[in-house]
């Protein structure tokens, strides 16, 4: 009898550590989870001070300083973080190839959405991308047009925009490398005006809001009458955390520059924009991040 009870025994008493065991372990994971929860409330109320205390007392970083910044960053080799932000396929969240491309395409079926919308017929023959980045949006728009220009600040980005457009089966794009300082230079590297201009992912990054307006500007200048632009925003919804942060310009990398959607509308309307249409997406799991804005715009 003794041979058989010993085994049941040791059952009953693994059972009971288990049972013991089961409760702390979901206490560990609970403390753990609150945890990590407190201190991203601690990170986020220490951000939003700096914001506050900074904008109250005016204690920014100069335009000029940020947009050197700016400069540095988007030509920096060993910046680990510079291909991803990039958009360059297979690299960061985009070694997920399905990602890269859902996006790229996501910003295409907006487009024809909204030309579909406000009665937009016939393909661009001239579309310029501006920030085309590492061609996540090329490789969709650029079967659309004959000529597809593509304006970053980056040599090494646009020669990978090439490569993936290339490897898409098209030879119909053109580089447009600028400063940082004088995006007005690209209205003089584009040759002609074209019916459709394209930028995602590039005003929150611009050095400030201020500068972005300069971007509109060139935009209005470089379509031909008619011709529309789809820009998307991060957009502000007026408190500390979602303002333009105006320092430290790679720290607050997706944060430089937003705009409340009713101003971006206003702001485009004094370049010389006829506002159309604009889709909100408060959320956007393919880049973990919020707050976009896509707004239409005509010449």
């Amino acid at each position: 009898m003794a041979l058989m009870t010993e085994p049941l025994e040791r059952k009953e008493k693994e059972t009971n550590r288990s049972g013991i065991w089961r409760p702390l372990s979901w206490l560990s994971g609970g403390l753990s989870w609150r945890a990590r929860g407190l201190l991203q409330k601690a990170h986020n109320a220490k951000d939003a001070l700096e914001i506050g205390v900074r904008q109250a007392i005016g204690f920014n970083t100069s335009e000029a300083k940020l947009i050197g910044e700016s400069q540095t960053y988007w030509n920096d080799p060993s910046d680990g973080t510079l291909h991803q932000n990039s958009h360059w396929r297979g690299v960061g969240i985009f070694a997920d190839d399905a990602r890269w491309l859902a996006l790229g395409y996501e910003h295409l079926r907006i487009y024809q959405e909204f030309a579909r919308a406000v009665g937009l017929n016939g393909s661009p023959r001239h579309i310029v991308e501006w920030g085309c980045g590492g061609g996540m949006n090329a490789v969709h728009f650029g079967c659309l047009t004959e000529q597809f220009y593509g304006i970053d600040i980056s040599p090494s980005t646009l020669k990978e925009c090439e490569k993936q457009m290339r490897a898409a089966g098209l030879n119909n794009f053109i580089p447009v490398l600028i400063d940082a300082a004088d995006p007005e230079a690209a209205a003089g590297q584009v040759r002609g005006p074209c019916e459709l201009l394209i930028s995602t992912y590039v005003f929150e990054l611009l050095p400030t809001p201020e500068y972005g307006i300069r971007v509109l500007r060139v935009a209005h200048e470089l379509l031909a009458p008619g011709g529309v632009a789809m820009i998307q925003i991060k957009y502000s919804e007026g408190d500390a955390k979602t303002r333009s942060r105006g320092w430290a310009y790679a720290r607050n990398l997706a944060w430089n520059a937003t705009y409340r959607i009713e101003g971006f509308w206003q702001t485009a309307r004094s370049c010389g924009f006829t506002p159309r249409m604009i889709t909100l997406l408060p959320e956007q799991p393919l880049v973990n991040d919020r707050n976009y804005a896509y707004f239409l715009l005509q010449k």
